[in-house]
């Protein structure tokens, strides 16, 4: 060495590298988890949100390395997920270049690839394990928030838009304000609630599935249910309690069922010392007309419901169904994003499609529909698959998430939150490559495991 100085070792700059690249993947599952849809830079062509800058950062941060470069793109050329998704690419292609609508192929594209940067970095980068503590930390935060957002009577977050259009501003229903955290829409708060809260109740390193394995988030989880307004999350609550519940140990069952009691017995007391309160009678009021939707009662009147409201909401979700005999609408080219439905079914005048699937085939016809559900069915089948022949928590939790996630979307469409069901595929997809990988312990290696080891989904 001349000079006395001492030689760079060549992995010290590609340690930090890695080390940064970890960071802003962390990063991008914050933007994409947590942050909404509003905050980032409006320009008059397209408005860079806070998840589409990260998405910008970590393509070039990929496209910077050969190494990174090159599986990324093997992740893509060379995946199941590619060829399930082609069909659907096709669609939304026509649709985009006939209804001359760049949003039809935009949105679900942005959509789609992020689902493959999420694939690569817990594949690479984050990895399962710690990918689910980062989305723990997240839950909590989105969940306490939801209760400072209830008592203020606005969202936390409705303070960062910057992109306007947006934020659609307070929801109130039968004078009660309903909160929604980092979505648009209280209905989409609900969706998101329901992906992850399955997510609460999985001990990953036990492989046990526990409804109260962590009992004050999961209360936190129940509350901003109730407090989003919604009918729909509430049912879909309950159902996917029961399911985490019948999944559990017996042991775990035990536990929940005494601690369940103690909570029913506290809540209520609440109810009955608090009637007159309006937290009190907004609880009541949310199970009240989920048992007159069922049964068609009354009760909710009892507690200030709006029961016309309540029974238009319903007869026009009834009547979503009749837009498939509509005969204006095309079935083999949808609307695309640009154009709106608007029309009179069955005497009802039909402006919002709260029905996802039904949506979908507003804006993409049939061949949208049909291969997008193709999509759904091929992961849905495949965790149930996992589930019979491996029997790990961690899978029953993704199956009940996406399946709890995507019956919900009968009452409502997606609103921005098909990123959190791709959460759940991504990490699905990710525990096969692990599981592959642990399967198969070659004494020597080869040239050809490297090559072989890339076709893992």
């Amino acid at each position: 060495m001349q000079g006395g100085q001492r030689k760079t070792s060549k992995y010290i700059k590609p340690a930090r590298e890695e080390k940064a690249f970890y960071w802003v993947s962390v990063a991008f599952l914050f933007s994409l988890f947590v942050m909404p849809q509003y905050f980032g830079l409006p320009t008059p062509v397209f408005d860079f949100t806070l998840l589409r800058m990260m998405i910008v950062a970590l393509v070039f941060m990929i496209i910077y390395d050969d190494k990174r470069k090159s599986a990324f793109a093997d992740l893509i050329l060379h995946s199941k997920l590619t060829l399930v998704l082609i069909p659907y690419l096709i669609v939304i292609s026509y649709t985009m270049v006939l209804r001359a609508d760049i949003n039809a192929f935009l949105n679900p594209f942005i959509e789609i690839f992020s689902l493959y940067l999420l694939i690569y970095v817990i594949r690479d980068y984050v990895g399962v394990e710690r990918t689910l503590k980062w989305l723990l930390i997240f839950i909590y935060i989105l969940a306490i928030q939801g209760i400072i957002e209830y008592a203020i009577g606005r969202s936390l977050f409705s303070y960062l838009e910057t992109i306007k259009g947006l934020y659609t501003g307070q929801f109130i229903r039968s004078g009660n304000y309903r909160i929604m955290g980092p979505c648009v829409h209280s209905l989409g708060y609900g969706l998101l609630l329901i992906a992850v809260t399955p997510i609460a109740c999985l001990d990953y390193q036990k492989n046990e599935i526990d409804l109260l394995r962590r009992p004050f988030l999961f209360l936190l989880l129940a509350a901003n249910v109730f407090l989003t307004g919604s009918r729909s999350t509430l049912s879909v609550f309950i159902i996917e309690a029961a399911l985490i519940f019948l999944l559990s140990s017996k042991e775990k069952k035990k536990k929940c069922v005494l601690l369940l009691s103690v909570s029913v017995v506290a809540l209520g007391g609440f109810l009955v010392v608090g009637y007159n309160t309006g937290l009190a009678q907004y609880i009541l009021l949310q199970f009240a007309s989920i048992i007159d939707s069922v049964f068609g009662t009354e009760y909710s009147l009892l507690f200030g419901g709006n029961l016309e409201a309540l029974g238009s909401s319903s007869n026009y979700r009834d009547q979503l169904i009749y837009i498939f005999t509509v005969d204006w609408l095309n079935p083999f080219l949808g609307l695309g994003r640009k154009r709106t439905f608007s029309s009179e079914v069955n005497g009802s005048y039909i402006k919002s499609v709260d029905n996802f699937y039904i949506a979908e085939y507003v804006r993409y016809a049939y061949p949208g529909l049909v291969t997008y559900a193709f999509f759904l069915l091929f992961y849905l089948f495949n965790m149930i698959k996992k589930c019979m022949k491996r029997k790990d928590a961690v899978y029953k939790i993704l199956l009940i998430g996406s399946i709890c996630y995507l019956i919900n979307l009968l009452w409502v469409d997606s609103l921005q939150t098909l990123k959190y069901l791709y959460i759940l595929i991504a990490i699905l997809l990710c525990l096969e490559r692990k599981d592959k990988s642990s399967e198969v312990t070659p004494k020597k290696a080869s040239k050809y495991i490297k090559k072989a080891s890339s076709r893992w989904m």
